[in-house]
């Protein structure tokens, strides 16, 4: 038998006779509350005092146990890393900028406009005049599925802003010809003029168009050379614009509207629906800031219980309901 098992043998019949003092259990909690700060080394001899053992092999084992405690090596310790702020991750620069679309109304394809927020330096106008552009070319960028580019996913392929006027490259212009390329090139001209203005710089006001490098005279049958300019906002821009809530937006039970239109006598309708169809929710005259042929803006606040809605702000036609003039989207009250 090895040394090992003759000591474990001797621990295991003495722990067997070993009797503990009623009190041990009180002694020893108040022993360790006077000497916290060295509890093992106090409450060790203690322990042993308060025990009777029976038998002489009890203090040749005790003696045993302490000589393998003292020689056992300590514990090494884990070193901890020192506490400091989490790290934050650098989340990558954005800008929510306008975006135009083509859409119908009574007086054929109009100038609709979004907010769209893309991947870009808010501050830098011409950052924020490229990511525009790619979004305005994409096919289906669109939230509103009222909304369509017909720029067959082209791609911007530099922009650089020099005093009032940008000067945009594409590539990839598709060949087909639009509906109304008039329509088309303003969306382009608007779009670029727009976006850069609100990072603080002055708005530009006009565009040089190239494709591929080159200057061309003319764009599916349109006139593109030289400086292209916005065209009067009455001869372009939808009759009316539902700017707030946007298509998808998820509000609280009382949100803003913001409704923009050249209306005559200055009031447009707001119609409130399920969406998908069902009985109206809400209808209300809104009274705009200027009737047309100026441009009149109202803003008010609307309480819905939660739900899903189509909000629609219009000029009523000739039966009195939502006509042609209309701009209307989809949103969830939370």
């Amino acid at each position: 038998m090895t040394t090992e098992q003759t000591l474990r043998q001797i621990l295991a019949a003495e722990a067997e006779s070993v009797e503990v003092a009623p009190d041990a259990l009180n002694v020893i909690r108040g022993r360790i509350a006077r000497r916290r700060a060295r509890w093992w080394r106090s409450w060790r001899p203690s322990g042993l005092a308060l025990l009777s053992f029976t038998g002489g092999t009890a203090v040749v084992a005790a003696a045993a146990v302490a000589l393998a405690l003292a020689q056992a090596p300590d514990k090494p310790r884990v070193p901890q890393a020192p506490a400091g702020p989490p790290s934050v991750a650098q989340l990558p620069p954005s800008a929510n900028v306008p975006v135009y679309y083509l859409g119908d109304t009574s007086a054929g394809i109009r100038l609709f406009r979004e907010y769209h927020p893309v991947p870009a330096d808010g501050t830098d106008p011409v950052a924020r005049t490229r990511a525009a552009l790619q979004a305005m070319l994409t096919t289906g960028s669109p939230a509103d599925p009222d909304y369509r580019t017909p720029w067959g996913n082209a791609r911007v392929a530099s922009v650089r802003i020099e005093g009032d006027t940008v000067l945009v490259d594409l590539t990839g212009v598709p060949q087909t010809r639009p509906a109304d390329p008039r329509m088309a090139v303003q969306q382009l001209v608007w779009t670029a003029t727009a976006a850069g203005a609100g990072s603080g710089a002055s708005a530009a006001t006009g565009l040089r168009l190239t494709v591929d490098g080159r200057t061309l005279p003319t764009l599916w049958g349109q006139a593109v050379a030289g400086r292209l300019e916005r065209a009067a906002r009455t001869d372009v821009q939808a009759p009316v614009w539902l700017i707030d809530p946007q298509q998808g937006a998820q509000v609280g039970g009382t949100f803003a509207v913001y409704v923009a239109a050249t209306a005559p006598g200055g009031t447009v309708q707001l119609l409130v629906t399920p969406a998908g169809g069902g009985p109206v929710v809400k209808t209300e005259q809104v009274t705009l800031s200027a009737a047309a042929p100026q441009l009149g803006e109202a803003h008010l606040s609307v309480a819905l219980p939660p739900g899903h809605y189509l909000v629609t702000a219009y000029l009523p036609g000739p039966s009195g309901g939502p006509g042609p003039d209309a701009d209307g989207h989809e949103i969830t009250v939370g």
